[in-house]
């Protein structure tokens, strides 16, 4: 399961912009929670459940004045 769990880190770091670390969560209470779904269906519904806004190209896109 590491892999999984690398995987669903990184789904999260470049759809949401976050990491484990930074939600407070650690990889056995991931497993815990939603290791019975496929990996997108997974990171979907952490988003869900917390409200997570998914990044855009435009979040990075300097503003024009």
């Amino acid at each position: 399961m590491p892999n999984h769990i690398s995987e669903a880190e990184l789904l999260l770091k470049q759809q949401y912009g976050v990491s484990f670390e930074d939600i407070g969560i650690d990889e056995h209470e991931w497993l815990d929670r939603f290791g019975d779904l496929p990996l997108s269906d997974a990171v979907d519904a952490y988003a869900a459940k917390y409200d997570l806004t998914p990044l855009t190209p435009a979040a990075f896109s300097p503003s024009s004045k």
